[in-house]
């Protein structure tokens, strides 16, 4: 058997991958069309239980407004957002604030829940399942889908969110939080995700790789260059070996 030098030994270890952190929304699945069904099954909600409570595009951005001026920071803590929203409209309504803050919270989970209903991309589960044999995979997300609820589930071993960490991506405080939790360096992780600014540079700016997933509607715009491009979440497997194997020669 042969013995690698401390040199050979070093270079191993510069190479090895041990974790791919992903980005959800735009990544694995189309955004847009889940928000929008999600929103309108809150809408027949709140409409057809509480036809008194004027609800429409209206009444949430003035109450947005409100509450931005309120308290600035919770822009980015999107359930928390959509929480305090529908308590200002339920107040307005009912004139109750104890009522309003139960039904703001059973919004919320029917929210939250019709959110979680995904259309996945062509082979994101079977690339997933092919990574999870290999490496740990975990989530870092600015979003707010409960990814509990959802089949994939069971290929990921961390989720970070902006909501827990109290700050958003591309902030270093949430891919830091990433790293501390599977106590790996930032040479040995991997992050995927769309959007050129919150993903990439982001994960760039603490020492990660990056792998950028095309995105049409946010072009190559941020500061740093990812490490690797890729059409589909099927091209991943790849990418991850090309990004060892460049390592390698360097």
């Amino acid at each position: 058997m042969t013995k690698l030098t401390q040199g050979q030994t070093e270079i191993k270890a510069v190479n090895v991958i041990k974790v791919i952190g992903f980005d959800l929304d735009d990544t694995l699945w189309d955004v847009a069309p889940v928000i929008r069904s999600a929103e309108k099954t809150l809408s027949n909600w709140v409409i057809s239980s509480f036809p008194q409570v004027k609800y429409g595009e209206l009444q949430i951005k003035r109450a947005r407004k409100k509450i931005l001026q309120e308290n600035p920071a919770i822009g980015f803590q999107f359930t928390r957002m959509r929480k305090a929203i529908l308590k200002n409209i339920f107040e307005a309504g009912l004139k109750d604030p104890l009522i309003a803050e139960k039904l703001s919270q059973e919004g919320v989970e029917i929210f939250i829940k019709a959110r979680s209903e995904v259309d996945l991309y062509p082979g994101v589960e079977r690339t997933l399942k092919e990574l999870a044999q290999k490496y740990e995979l975990g989530i870092i997300t600015n979003g707010n889908a409960d990814i509990t609820k959802l089949r994939i589930s069971k290929y990921f071993n961390f989720s970070i969110s902006a909501e827990k960490i109290g700050v958003p991506k591309p902030q270093p405080e949430i891919f830091l939080a990433a790293l501390k939790q599977t106590k790996v360096n930032s040479n040995e992780f991997v992050y995927v995700g769309d959007d050129m600014v919150n993903d990439i540079d982001g994960a760039k700016n603490v020492g990660m790789a990056t792998v950028w997933k095309k995105n049409n509607a946010r072009q190559l715009n941020g500061n740093t260059v990812p490490d690797k491009v890729i059409d589909c979440i099927g091209d991943l497997p790849k990418a991850i070996q090309e990004i060892v194997n460049d390592r390698s020669f360097r």
